[in-house]
């Protein structure tokens, strides 16, 4: 080995060794122990529906909020992402280390407004210095703590003041993540400032130092990971129908007796389905529970509804809103007893401050009404109702003309709500509908011997259940439209069929009906009975639409992982489930057929009522009728024998 090649190994070797005697030590260590003040840091804000997940059975317990990212707790929630959250930032002051006769601690800068809301005092102050007042976390989180005990005003007034000198961050993507980075460093007030649909619960302000230490107190960390929680929840809409009660029992001269006529009236409940005549005055009413609210970011910024009558009806604009404390006293109301119905507020149209607007219109042949809150009914339900019921009642009439539907398709009335709270684009759509049934006789007069005239013939109708007589019109002969109700037999319409035997009454309510038939033709005798017609009402049951809740399954079996505004909302809004069980009739206790209108099954009763040729009676004096017909016959034979006679003796001659 040369002496050149000793020479480099021998150096090489004092190198390792003098390397290996230095203490490893990490680049940054003994800046991690202190505040690098020439970085910047970052707030990352994940938001979660912790309703929802914990009604799927995640136990949110097993999450700890550390201010560093937990995959953990982002892998299990990610299914309940909250889209559409807006956060706002403020820097409210710096961050110092204060050092006095020996003693050494953190403070932090407020500002004069900010200490007010929070209920700071000077005498809680760790140091003034000129305009900068600082106090120290304990008290900062103590008093922040004391004054949220009010919940919405103090989150009112830390909304408005984020809304007036805070930042806001993105809203929330469909994974509820928003980011701010290169932040300058210093104490940061974060406040939830909007929310979509189904936030009720916003989470509560709070504050975060830039850069924040660790869990462990061993370093400081300049990006800051936050799991706030919300709680959401949804309003509800149920549409009702009902028979107006006044109307159909017409009067009490006529029912069976008194505990009859109250027992019908007390039948007369809302529903979801209805079988009416035409003429009848219907009253409608729809629920909502108001959404859970608590302070201005989670306000209603629109609670609209739009009802859509399908053409056969008519709407009376007659609207008029209450609200109740709870859903018992919403039922037990009508849209006659609502000023006495101790309700919490009743508001109509005609109001001088009006909490809503009325407008009718069109769509297609079906007409519509929208009932929007105004800024004062929002005002009102934001600050006095949440959680309260508001009820909708209108009445509209069954049309007495063809337009009213007979049969098992009946006659919908929809209705969807429409709400955003202050994340004004994203927003969901409420759906349900009632239905009201109408029926009709297609009767088929005939004489037994195929010679009577059927438009001598005629009948009265009595309803049988609530005990009145029908009323109609007839479009063109032994066709009619019910036209409305007569409470006795004189005021009933005598319905008669056209020269081919055709009667067809159209627009009664699925009941128990008695035909009584009160002329016929000449030479032919009337029904011993009335008959007796007994209509079964076709039933549906119907489901309306479910408000989506973040990450529950919805109906189409979909998971849905936010709310996202015009998708959202359109998609949960589409179908109300409708299961319908279908009319039926008798006829003198036997079944009978129904028929159809277009596409409307089980719309008519079909009947065919024959009459029988009268008996031959003896004139008046006894007996002597039928020697006369006999003698007639006599006669007759005899002109023939004598025309016969006279014919052969002209032959002869």
């Amino acid at each position: 080995m040369g002496l050149k090649k000793v020479f480099k190994k021998v150096m090489y070797t004092c190198m390792a060794v003098a390397m290996a005697a230095v203490p490893t030590v990490p680049a940054f260590a003994a800046q991690s122990d202190v505040i690098d003040s020439t970085r910047t840091g970052s707030l990352t804000i994940h938001k979660y529906d912790m309703t929802a997940a914990e009604k799927n059975g995640v136990d949110l317990n097993q999450f700890t909020s550390t201010g560093k990212q937990d995959q953990k707790a982002e892998d299990a929630l990610k299914k309940y992402a909250i889209k559409g959250v807006e956060f706002s930032y403020l820097r409210v002051g710096d961050v110092e280390q204060q050092s006095e006769n020996g003693k050494v601690q953190m403070i932090y800068e407020l500002p004069d407004e900010l200490q007010k809301i929070i209920g700071l005092s000077s005498d809680d102050a760790a140091k003034t210095e000129g305009s900068k007042v600082y106090f120290t976390s304990q008290i900062i989180n103590q008093k922040l703590a004391e004054a949220l005990e009010d919940n919405t005003v103090t989150k009112d007034k830390l909304e408005s003041y984020m809304g007036k000198s805070g930042t806001a961050m993105d809203l929330t993507d469909a994974k509820g993540v928003t980011k701010k980075d290169k932040l300058p460093l210093g104490l940061y007030l974060i406040v939830e400032t909007k929310v979509p649909e189904d936030v009720t619960y916003t989470t509560n302000p709070w504050f975060v130092q830039l850069p924040s230490t660790d869990a462990e107190g061993d370093d400081w960390f300049y990006d800051v990971v936050c799991y706030p929680k919300n709680e959401t929840g949804v309003p509800t809409l149920d549409k009702r129908v009902r028979n107006n009660p006044d109307q159909d029992n017409v009067t009490t001269a006529n029912a069976d007796s008194l505990e009859t006529f109250t027992k019908a009236r007390d039948e007369y409940k809302y529903q979801s389905t209805v079988t009416a005549s035409k003429a009848e005055k219907l009253d409608y009413q729809f629920i909502s529970k108001l959404p859970h609210i608590t302070s201005s970011t989670t306000y209603l910024s629109t609670y609209t509804f739009n009802d859509t009558m399908a053409k056969g009806m008519t709407y009376n604009k007659n609207a008029v809103i209450a609200i109740y404390d709870n859903k018992d006293a919403a039922d037990t109301t009508n849209v006659n007893n609502v000023d006495q119905s101790g309700a919490l507020a009743v508001w109509k149209s005609s109001d001088n401050d009006p909490k809503f607007t009325t407008t009718y219109g069109k769509s297609g042949d079906d007409s519509t009404m929208k009932i929007e809150m105004t800024k004062s009914g929002l005002n009102e339900l934001n600050k006095k109702y949440s959680d309260k019921y508001i009820v909708v009642y209108y009445t509209a009439d069954v049309n007495t003309n063809d337009t009213v539907v007979l049969g098992d398709k009946g006659n919908p009335n929809d209705v969807s709500l429409t709400w955003k709270r202050t994340s004004t684009d994203y927003w969901d759509i409420l759906k349900d509908k009632c239905i009201v049934y109408s029926y009709g006789y297609n009767l088929t007069k005939k004489f037994s011997d195929n010679k009577g005239d059927a438009t001598k013939v005629k009948f009265v109708v009595r309803n049988k259940e609530d005990n009145y007589y029908l009323i109609g019109k007839a479009d063109r002969d032994g066709i009619y439209q019910v036209t409305g109700k007569s409470a006795t037999e004189e005021g009933a319409t005598q319905f008669s069929p056209n020269a081919d035997g055709q009667l067809v009454i159209n627009g009664i309510e699925a009941d128990k009906y008695g035909f009584t038939e009160t002329h016929s033709d000449a030479g032919y005798t009337l029904l011993k009975k009335e008959v007796i017609v007994d209509i079964t009402s076709t039933k549906a049951n119907i489901t309306p639409t479910e408000a989506n809740i973040t990450g529950i399954q919805s109906k189409t079996g979909d998971d849905s992982t936010a709310n996202d505004g015009i998708s959202n909302g359109a998609e949960l809004a589409n179908d109300v489930i409708v299961q319908t069980i279908n009319a039926s009739s008798v006829v003198d206790d036997t079944k009978a057929h129904m028929s159809s209108q277009d596409e409307s099954t089980n719309a008519y009763v079909d009947m065919e009522i024959t009459n029988q040729k009268q008996f031959m009676l003896p004139m008046t004096g006894g007996a002597g009728s039928y020697l006369l017909i006999i003698a007639g016959v006599v006669v007759a034979g005899c002109g023939f024998l004598i025309v016969k006679k006279n014919q052969g003796q002209r032959k002869v001659q």
